[in-house]
């Protein structure tokens, strides 16, 4: 692959990553805020009466009027949160990355999650919208139009819980979200229990591989960095200064990481991380501890997903504790 190629890949990868890490730093879930308006009519959907108002992650307050019944998803996680809770009948259009579960590539497509086709999704007459913070550039166009819009912005799993409490409010199905991230923290918190007594000097120092060609891996602000310290590891990036640094071979080497972690694909096989030239030296190619996952979505996609990925890379990082 020639050197422009790569470059053109990478873009494209990268645009991927920014659209569920837009910005630097992780909001707690108690930060997620929520502001129910006063009660206007009797409708009244299991907790959630109608209308009612809550703030999105662009801080714009968005009033839901009626019990939303046609919905469009403009990125794949929240596809994947709206069909989790059941919501799967009322997706009327996707993105074109939309890809599970499996009935969620038959529905109709409205254009990328990057350059999503705005009159393709007036003509679907949504009565709600779910954006992420990537689509503030138009969310002005679809306003004018009387859409109901609202952002969804996860920086960490604590938001993405959030985020599905709050879809399971907008759409009158709470109590399906309540379930479902009961579920969800209970993963989480079984990786956290495992892990709970381990000392500094036993969290392995760990390379997660975003990118090859140049080594580049995900720094503080990244779903992959929350992953792995409460998976129990050490990220080697902990100390840089944007979420996706790139490093030389010879710093790589020089940081030595003890578990190394890549995934299938674009990253430009990293099944075979072993027999790249100068990597001989590294702890963990060494020690035989390189892994792969086979689907980075679990890592990368800010859904239900999350806290499988979670597990998986915490069976990577501590086998020993976990069967």
């Amino acid at each position: 692959m020639s050197r422009l190629s790569k470059s053109k890949v990478l873009a494209i990868f990268l645009v991927s990553l920014l659209m569920v890490s837009m910005a630097v730093g992780c909001r707690s879930l108690s930060k997620v805020e929520t502001k129910p308006s006063e009660v206007k009519t009797e409708e009244k959907v299991g907790r959630t009466a109608f209308p009612l108002k809550l703030m999105d992650d662009a801080r714009r307050e968005v009033e839901v009027k009626e019990k939303p019944e046609r919905i469009v998803s403009l990125a794949p996680s929240n596809t994947e949160i709206s069909f989790a809770l059941g919501l799967g009948d009322k997706i009327v259009g996707v993105t074109d990355f939309c890809d599970y579960p499996e009935e969620a590539k038959s529905k109709e497509k409205i254009g990328g999650f990057s350059d999503p086709n705005v009159e393709k999704i007036v003509e679907l007459k949504p009565d709600l919208v779910l954006a992420t913070g990537m689509h503030q550039k138009i969310l002005g166009d679809l306003e004018k139009v009387n859409l109901k819009v609202f952002v969804l912005d996860p920086k960490s799993i604590g938001d993405v819980l959030g985020n599905i409490e709050v879809i399971g409010k907008l759409t009158g199905e709470e109590e399906a979200a309540e379930s479902l991230v009961t579920k969800m923290r209970k993963k989480i918190d079984d990786v956290k229990k495992k892990v709970a007594g381990l000392s500094d000097e036993k969290k392995p120092l760990v390379y997660y591989e975003v990118w090859n060609d140049p080594i580049m891996t995900a720094g503080p602000g990244t779903f992959v960095y929350d992953i792995i310290t409460i998976a129990g590891g050490k990220n080697i990036a902990a100390d840089a200064a944007e979420r996706y640094p790139k490093y030389s071979l010879e710093e790589l080497v020089n940081r030595d990481p003890e578990v190394i972690i890549a995934t299938e694909g674009s990253m430009g096989s990293p099944g075979k991380i072993k027999e790249r030239k100068g990597w001989e030296g590294i702890s963990a190619v060494k020690s035989g501890r390189v892994y792969v996952i086979g689907d980075e979505n679990l890592v990368f996609r800010a859904g239900p997903r999350i806290v499988d990925g979670l597990v998986e890379v915490a069976k990577f990082i501590h086998p020993e504790l976990f069967d």
